[in-house]
């Protein structure tokens, strides 16, 4: 049963995040994207990379609620579909 929780938030946070992000690599979706310039440098915080963060937080804390887990792990999943997934520094 837990596996099926599990499996339930990652393809509801795979929707979410398709829903809120770009529909392709560099478009702007419905929430802006996390960008920093420094120098003439964009850094990118991908909406992937603060879920796997938030996510790595969660086990440092022994966080149990598997639903959550399968949440942020579907946007994790949804942001690595993009063809600029690793372009995190990148020139102006």
């Amino acid at each position: 049963m837990r596996i099926a929780i599990f499996f339930f938030g990652a393809v509801i946070g795979f929707w979410i995040a398709n829903f809120l992000a770009g529909k392709k690599a560099g478009e702007e979706g419905r929430i802006r994207s996390l960008k920093f310039i420094w120098r003439n440098y964009v850094i990118h915080i991908h909406h992937w990379l603060w879920a796997l963060i938030i996510l790595m937080i969660l086990f440092l804390f022994n966080f149990k609620n598997i639903f959550i887990l399968g949440l942020f792990l579907g946007v994790v999943a949804q942001g690595l579909t993009y063809k600029d997934f690793y372009k995190i520094l990148y020139c102006k």
